[in-house]
């Protein structure tokens, strides 16, 4: 039996991310290749954005990657989980919900944008990133994870958790928790939305799902181990805030 169930959530992203020429060499040298159930989850992404589900338990939690295509860290750090999770390498005690690649067009192609437009400015409004939070809302998700990576040459350039004190402040807690293991720089604003609009973590807390957006560090566009190791390491601690690891 397969380890995750799924639902498509948009079919005009479809991309095969693959096709990323950084990404397809970190799953060979990886051994993912060699995952037949992990390859097939992959393969659904020629037809748009998937969430994957596994798991039962107290919480519904949610990981969301690629909401830029050109981090791939993050990417392919929640790809490991899933492998992890396939092979039975790691136990979850909740409801799980992952989202590698959520624009698989914009991971094929290593760009940031999509239809010339940042997508984590874009959640308040029709499109991808809203149906995500959407998705979340109609799912009673507990608490929600956006996994990116930083430039070291761009804003913020450093490993950090961004998180808003309301209308939750549970995002501040689990940022702390996630800053502490890690040793990510923390990165709070009073009101979810005061400063950019429609990022994904803050229209997510504004809907009252507690929300972190976790930055790892490295070059956009490109792919290196000790950088999905750290967007990993990001990872496992948001569900270490809930005990579910």
């Amino acid at each position: 039996m397969s380890k995750f169930e799924y639902v498509s959530i948009d079919y005009s992203t479809a991309g095969n991310v693959l096709a990323n020429n950084h990404l397809n060499r970190y799953f060979i040298n990886s051994g993912f290749r060699k995952n037949a159930e992990l390859m097939e989850y992959v393969e659904m992404t020629k037809k748009g954005s998937v969430v994957f589900k596994a798991g039962s338990g107290r919480y519904n939690l949610l990981l969301v990657g690629g909401v830029h295509g050109d981090e791939l860290a993050s990417q392919a750090a929640l790809i490991r989980l899933m492998h992890n999770i396939i092979q039975g390498n790691m136990k979850i005690k909740c409801r799980l919900h992952i989202v590698p690649f959520l624009i698989p067009y914009t991971t094929m192609y290593n760009s940031r944008n999509y239809n010339d437009k940042d997508m984590n400015r874009n959640a308040h409004l029709d499109g991808i990133t809203k149906k995500i939070v959407d998705y979340a809302q109609n799912n009673n998700i507990t608490a929600l994870c956006d996994c990116h990576t930083t430039d070291p040459d761009k804003k913020p350039g450093f490993a950090s958790v961004f998180c808003s004190a309301r209308p939750l402040f549970d995002s501040i807690k689990i940022a702390k928790h996630i800053c502490i293991d890690t040793s990510s720089r923390i990165l709070p604003i009073s009101d979810a939305g005061s400063i950019l609009k429609g990022a994904v973590e803050d229209e997510s807390n504004l809907r009252g799902i507690p929300s972190v957006t976790c930055e790892a560090v490295s070059p956009s566009g490109n792919l290196y181990e000790d950088s999905v190791d750290f967007s990993y390491m990001q990872i496992c601690s948001f569900l270490d805030y809930f005990g579910v690891i």
